[in-house]
């Protein structure tokens, strides 16, 4: 008896030291860091300074330069690989110009799972570089010019292809149905609205005033996609100039995706004064590479006074 309890032993001891052999679930993973911009390689951007940590600790700390032996392109890759199940991962991007001061800085984290390369899509934005860049206090970091979170939950990750960056996989686009376009409100997250729900009105940083405007879309490019705001006043016949960006959306909730912070100006056109209080139609358009347009409209009530 004692025989076989030592061989019952010695058999689960050889499963726990090799549980290659064992057939169970895979316990390590990897992540790659796909990074986009609409910046210039080589004008605009002409070296990087990446950072890449797990679980906090440094692991390596590398200046890239884009001319030399071997100078590096955007989109990049930036992987992580063979980690554990559960390990953080963080990565850090200077990117300079000319000057010793980072031109945009970029922030952008997950968490491995087992059995999965992840790819979690960082921008670089025009948007965020410059005097008017916001400026974002950590864990929060500069995209598509308004700050976001740096932390992207990997449940909302996509699987990495090798294509990520031709468009071929695309989370917000992962669908064959038609493009969905929602406006909403929101200067730090997507919220959603019903005509004619009161838009605060807000004096600029740079003079003008403006709403807040934010979009939840599916079935369109999460990168390089064109956004366009008008508006009309019907109590006035008047037309908002249009606003345009080319903004990144963040990943959301239902396979859908989100863009919020829109600072939408109304006040282009005529002065503030005679359009408080009043009506305004707000049309939204997201057109991507591929050529497919989302649009939709919202009307809201403009406040009375303005903050």
């Amino acid at each position: 008896m004692r025989n076989v309890v030592r061989l019952l032993s010695l058999l689960v001891t050889l499963l726990l030291v090799l549980p290659g052999c064992s057939g169970g679930a895979p316990t390590r993973g990897g992540l790659v860091v796909g990074v986009t911009s609409d910046l210039r390689v080589g004008v605009d951007v002409v070296r990087l300074h990446v950072i890449r940590k797990v679980n906090g600790a440094v692991v390596s700390d590398e200046e890239l330069f884009s001319d030399g032996a071997s100078p590096f392109q955007i989109p990049l890759e930036i992987s992580f690989t063979d980690l554990e199940d559960g390990d953080d991962v963080d990565v850090e991007i200077e990117a300079f110009g000319s000057t010793s001061t980072p031109l945009v800085v970029r922030t952008a984290g997950s968490t491995i799972q087992a059995g999965r390369t992840l790819l979690l899509r960082a921008d670089l934005a025009s948007a965020c570089a410059g005097s008017t860049a916001p400026t974002c206090d950590a864990p929060q970091t500069c995209t598509g010019g308004v700050c976001g979170a740096s932390y992207v939950s990997p449940a909302m990750l996509e699987e990495y292809s090798s294509s990520w960056s031709k468009g071929k996989t695309d989370i917000c686009k992962a669908n064959d149905g038609p493009p969905t376009l929602f406006v909403g409100k929101g200067q730090a997250d997507y919220l959603p609205t019903s005509d004619y729900d009161l838009a605060q009105v807000e004096a600029g940083p740079q003079g003008g005033h403006h709403i807040w405007i934010a979009l939840r879309m599916k079935n369109l490019r999460q990168s390089g996609s064109i956004t366009t705001l008008t508006g009309h006043v019907e109590e006035l016949d008047l037309d908002i100039n249009p606003f345009t960006v080319i903004f990144t959306f963040d990943p959301d909730e239902g396979g859908f995706c989100k863009l919020y912070g829109l600072r939408f100006q109304i006040d282009g056109a005529t002065d503030i004064e005679p359009l408080l209080g009043k009506t305004l139609l707000v049309k939204a358009s997201v057109k991507d590479k591929d050529g497919d347009v989302g649009t939709a409209e919202r009307w809201v009530k403009l406040s009375s006074d303005i903050l």
